[in-house]
């Protein structure tokens, strides 16, 4: 679902979708999405800011992978997301490949500030479509644009990047709370919308996701079974 465009159209006539603080078990979709890019850029604290709505000036540097869950109403339809937020250091990138193949998109993250992040935005793509070639929406985002004097990165070089990858664009400040909301509800938005139109291919993906997984199960329950020490 490659999008040529790389701004959110007509931003302020999207639905607005409400997110869901208490738990539910039920959801009409459960989708997955991943966070990518170098360390220190602030994919842990967008993450932190939209889910519990709380910002730090220092994050741990994320070991592995970390999620949350939120669930998003959008009319009478309910989204769980699973957003996975990844960590940026080489010796953790292979951990990070598993959860890429079962991604429906990305978020490129970026921080305005630091050019080299944002070379490396190339990089992140091709580990990412390099296991996954079932992504459906990806976001390009600059992050801390409350430091707009220290900018590296114009914001027309990043739209003219995200216009040539199909990506859509946002700057956003975590520390802020700018734009952190419209990420995450129009990626979502972006999501129900292809499904809504295309359910077979929803339920073929979760079908498959589910043999998977109970192949693995099985797998590692035989070895368990044979092991005779």
């Amino acid at each position: 679902m490659q999008n040529p465009k790389n701004q959110i159209e007509n931003e302020n006539e999207l639905p607005k979708l409400i997110k869901i603080n208490e738990y539910t078990s039920s959801h009409k979709y459960l989708f997955r999405i991943c966070l990518l890019g170098d360390s220190g850029v602030g994919k842990t604290s967008i993450l932190t800011r939209y889910c519990d709505e709380q910002f730090k000036e220092k994050y741990s540097n994320t070991i592995g992978v970390d999620f949350k869950v939120i669930t998003l109403k959008y009319k009478d339809i309910y989204a769980k997301v699973h957003i996975w937020d990844t960590a940026g250091q080489e010796r953790f990138k292979s951990i990070a490949l598993n959860y890429f193949k079962t991604s429906n998109g990305f978020i490129f993250c970026y921080d305005i500030t630091n050019k080299k992040s944002f070379e490396n935005i190339q990089e992140w793509i091709e580990l990412a479509f390099n296991n996954n070639n079932d992504h459906k929406v990806n976001f390009l985002i600059g992050n801390k644009s409350d430091l707009i004097q220290q900018r590296e990165i114009s914001q027309d070089d990043a739209e003219n990047f995200a216009r040539e990858n199909g990506f859509y664009f946002l700057e956003c400040s975590a520390k802020n709370n700018f734009n952190i909301d419209k990420v995450f509800e129009n990626f979502t938005y972006k999501l129900i919308s292809y499904y809504e139109k295309n359910k077979g291919e929803y339920l073929g993906n979760e079908r498959e996701r589910k043999l998977s997984n109970s192949h693995k199960i099985n797998t590692q329950i035989i070895k368990k079974k044979k092991c005779l020490c």
